[in-house]
């Protein structure tokens, strides 16, 4: 599946956002709103696409494959994570200007890191367990 390659590429750069993000919130989230939102926005453009290629099209492809672990490992993927895309969505649209991050900065900073800690967490999943098993068959 060649299109692997560029979706471990894409994990990178969402991860490398997040990092980014989260640096900029440890500092002073007031003064970085601005630069904050942007990115907020880019990883938005990032997941978006991201998650749609792998919503609709690498996950319905792997739930029919002849391989019972991969189709077992893509449903209960798909069924755990599946609803990230629209969750990182509500999240960007509360958090997409400076102005949103500063009226509610505690809340931003405790969303910010449960929606970070689940995009990690689906990334890591698929990097370690569910990609090895497509590249094995």
């Amino acid at each position: 599946m060649g299109n692997l390659d560029m979706l471990k590429k894409q994990h990178e750069e969402v991860l490398a956002l997040i990092k980014t993000i989260r640096g900029m919130v440890a500092e002073h989230p007031e003064e970085k709103s601005k630069e904050i939102a942007f990115h907020i926005n880019a990883l938005s453009g990032k997941l978006k696409m991201h998650l749609m290629s792998e919503d609709q099209f690498l996950y319905p492809s792997l739930m029919q494959s002849r391989s019972q672990t991969i189709r077992n490992t893509a449903q209960t993927f798909n069924r755990e994570m599946g609803n990230l895309a629209q969750l990182f969505h509500s999240f960007a649209q509360q958090y997409n200007t400076p102005s949103k991050i500063i009226q509610n900065k505690h809340q931003f900073i405790a969303e910010s890191q449960k929606i970070f800690r689940l995009i990690e967490e689906r990334t890591k999943n698929e990097d370690t367990k569910l990609y090895p098993l497509i590249t094995a068959k």
